[in-house]
């Protein structure tokens, strides 16, 4: 987590030296509202079980090669925009509700994004998903400016409708 905002502060201060654009940097935050306990839905956002709600996840696993869901797993991602993401799940801790990556797209990108699941009612909870989005080079500034409320609201809305249709689907008989 610390090196990826510190490679950040590292480009940035290079950019300027050089004259260069200021590479940007910016958190967006959104609470979703889900019809399952904390130990139901936290692995739910790990790695492996991602895909159970997101149909087009699909992780190529480099550390541990079988694809487990544990601290220090690393993977690759490829979502179609021509630019491969390298993932390091950073911690994962279904008792306490907590998963955390540090993602990076080369010469692009260094994101964190921190989840926290927390009770809410009796087999409900709430999961709150933080992301620092750092530009690595000013090519990157339109994808931290892409993090804005309007991003957020859109994310909270697909993210809390599709986790609570696979919690669904696995309660049926």
């Amino acid at each position: 987590m610390i090196w990826a905002s510190g490679l950040a502060l590292v480009q940035g201060a290079l950019a300027g030296e050089a004259g260069m654009v200021t590479v940007e940097q910016r958190t967006q935050s959104f609470t979703i509202i889900l019809n399952g306990s904390v130990s139901e839905v936290t692995p739910l956002f790990g790695p492996v079980r991602e895909a159970e709600w997101a149909p087009d996840w699909s992780p190529r696993f480099i550390h541990l090669v079988q694809g487990v869901q544990r601290e220090g797993v690393v993977f690759t991602t490829s979502p179609g925009d021509g630019r491969d993401r390298l993932w390091l799940l950073t911690t994962y801790d279904v008792r306490n509700g907590r998963v955390e990556y540090v993602v990076v797209t080369p010469a692009f990108t260094a994101n964190e994004i921190k989840i926290r699941v927390v009770p809410d009612r009796e087999q409900h909870c709430k999961a709150t998903i933080t992301y620092r989005r750092s530009a690595l080079t000013p090519a990157g500034n339109e994808e931290v400016a892409k993090l804005d409320a309007h991003w957020a609201e859109e994310q909270r809305i697909h993210w809390e409708t599709a986790i609570n249709e696979a919690l669904a689907k696995g309660r049926r008989p």
